[in-house]
């Protein structure tokens, strides 16, 4: 049985950044050349769980992937997170989803299409205006790991943020003695601007007011939210920072006040 590697995720699409808690995330698909409907999907999973449990001393099973956690002295260096997939003979891929002992109705083969999604980012832009797209995706990650806590579901995923981009970035070369700085900063305003003008208010069912909502659906297969999984509270609590965001970059734009940067992306915009 034959089988491919590709990678995924933000190191195929240079959107990564450097982790804050040096933790690097790498995404790796495992592509077997089998029907979907021939395999049950937690098996395909449980032949690569057993091939890379012996290598590592921590490896999880999660219900989208397997994870594989590389160490160095105690510390941890960075993971690789391994979707499982089915390729058919029309080279369309099915992701395995399931937790390792999930009841059937639990688990599936779901169609999937992130290659498709790392082309069409790679096709969104080009020249200066695509390595802007990229910085500016990547400032909006920093920004959601200082602000956001890493436990739980109250972030949005760095996917999401990607997808927000992909649907509403707007380059700004700006004029011809602009920095790149200068127009990098305008860019990022304007996303923010556009994420916080596409959110709407829906009614929660448990304590019956209106709150702050985005949907934003994956432009590929299997064109699902990519927020769905954040509760209503979660949501309103990322629209009000958004609000935050955009209020610091707003001011750094009308000052140059440097420390409004900080406040937003950290000492990697030191004020001294």
């Amino acid at each position: 049985m034959s089988f491919e590697f590709f990678n995924q995720g933000s190191y195929a699409m240079g959107t990564g950044i450097k982790p804050l808690n040096g933790d690097y995330d790498i995404d790796v698909a495992v592509a077997f050349d089998i029907n979907p409907r021939s395999y049950d999907p937690v098996e395909v999973k449980r032949w690569v769980y057993a091939a890379v449990k012996p290598h590592t001393s921590q490896v999880k099973w999660r219900k989208s992937c397997i994870t594989v956690y590389y160490q160095q002295a105690g510390e941890a260096v960075y993971h690789v997170d391994l979707a499982v997939m089915a390729r058919t003979s029309s080279r369309e891929f099915h992701l395995a989803r399931g937790e390792e002992n999930s009841a059937y109705g639990q688990l599936e083969w779901q169609p999937d299409d992130r290659l498709g999604f790392i082309q069409a980012v790679a096709d969104r832009f080009s020249g200066e205006e695509a390595a802007q797209f990229r910085r500016v995706i990547r400032y909006l990650k920093r920004w959601k790991d200082l602000h956001f806590s890493p436990e739980g579901k109250a972030a949005p995923t760095g996917l999401s943020l990607t997808v927000a981009a992909y649907a509403w970035f707007q380059p700004s070369m700006g004029s011809p003695w602009a920095g790149t700085e200068e127009s990098d900063l305008t860019a990022t305003l304007n996303l923010v601007k556009a994420i916080r003008r596409n959110f709407g208010q829906v009614l929660d069912s448990e304590t019956r007011r209106y709150v702050s909502r985005l949907t934003l659906q994956f432009p590929k297969a299997p064109f699902d939210d990519v927020l769905k999984r954040m509760s209503n509270q979660q949501m309103d609590e990322f629209y009000r920072r958004l609000e935050k965001l955009e209020a610091w970059l707003e001011h750094a734009n009308r000052t140059g006040a440097v420390a409004s940067l900080a406040s937003a992306f950290g000492a990697d915009f030191p004020v001294d």
